[in-house]
């Protein structure tokens, strides 16, 4: 009578029993399962060494099984100790003027950007104010045929960008001289392309062929840094990043860490937005954030007064140039901080 194949519960024990394990324990394993079992279990009757050397080859496959190696590799975080970043550039396009010194004495004489909207009627609305920028030109800074397509926050970005290089001696010959696979474009939008696309929107409710082909990717808010760095030539870290109010600060910082962590030698950084049209306004009018001051807008934004009534919108791009400082003072630039 040929012996039953033995059940689950004793190949487990023999699997279980590791190859180091005395021929005492595991023949002690083998009698428990006997005994409590009986001969119904038809348990493997060979010779005590047979049985070891099943048992060794089980057990080495079960370990291997329920306990896997593991490699753990160290990762080396790069030297950045060396590599310091300065700023060797600034650009912006404001409702206080499109210089960095202009811009900053107004602030410091106290003036105010805000005022009455004039770009579309906004007398069905609580608010009707905001910083909004007056008057504003490409020229000189961006192709006509693209400037007529595209939304006003590229161009106020691309317009910034270039002020910023200029303002940092950057001009078109020493750029000539520089790797262009290290140097970057990282410039942010927290809204976007809302005039293209909310366009589009219309255009869309008389027939999709009315609708500007560009639409999509000129809403998207990476879009305005890669124009410029197409525009530009240059090919290192390029995109955007897009966390509201602290779009720009994310991306200055991250351009920053590009060239602290030695992949980038210059970096364009900042932000730029254009939300002021009605779908803009409409939006945070219905959450209830912005303030209602709109007899005395020069004085509406007050974020720590206790009779504050909320925010102000605004529109405009600042950009800075970022550069490692030995690649800064190697090629030309004087204006370091």
């Amino acid at each position: 009578m040929t012996a039953a194949a033995p059940p689950l519960c004793a190949w487990l024990v023999a699997a279980g029993a590791h190859a180091d394990c005395g021929a005492d324990e595991q023949h002690r394993q083998t009698q428990c399962l006997d005994a409590g079992s009986g001969a119904t279990f038809g348990l493997d009757r060979r010779p005590l060494g047979a049985r070891r050397r099943g048992s060794a080859r089980s057990g080495m496959a079960m370990s291997v099984a329920l306990q896997p190696e593991r490699v753990i590799v160290e990762k080396k975080r790069p030297d950045v100790k060396q590599r310091r970043v300065v700023v060797t550039g600034m650009g912006v396009v404001t409702p206080l003027g499109h210089d960095p010194d202009v811009f900053y004495n107004n602030l410091l004489d106290g003036h105010s950007g805000i005022s009455e909207i004039e770009t579309f009627d906004c007398s069905k609305f609580p608010t009707r104010i905001a910083g909004e920028i007056k008057s504003f030109s490409t020229e000189g800074w961006v192709v006509p045929k693209l400037s007529k397509r595209m939304d006003k926050f590229m161009l106020y970005l691309i317009t910034a960008g270039k002020k910023a290089l200029e303002n940092g001696g950057l001009t078109e010959e020493v750029r000539n001289d520089l790797d262009k696979t290290r140097c970057g474009v990282l410039i942010g939008s927290a809204m976007g392309g809302m005039k293209v696309f909310n366009d589009a929107i219309e255009a869309l409710r008389v027939s999709y062929r009315k609708m500007n082909p560009f639409c999509v990717p000129f809403a998207t808010t990476n879009m305005g840094s890669a124009i410029l760095a197409m525009d530009l030539g240059w090919m290192g870290p390029n995109y955007s990043i897009s966390t509201a109010c602290a779009t720009s600060n994310f991306c200055i910082l991250n351009a920053a860490n590009h060239i602290r962590r030695g992949e980038a030698d210059v970096m364009l950084c900042g932000g730029s937005d254009a939300p002021l049209i009605p779908i803009g306004l409409g939006g945070f009018v219905a959450c209830r954030a912005l303030s209602q001051r709109n007899s005395d807008p020069t004085k509406a934004s007050r974020p720590w007064d206790m009779d504050r009534d909320g925010f102000v919108m605004g529109e405009g791009a600042g950009v800075l140039v970022l550069e490692e400082l030995e690649h800064a003072k190697a090629k030309r630039c004087n204006n370091i901080c």
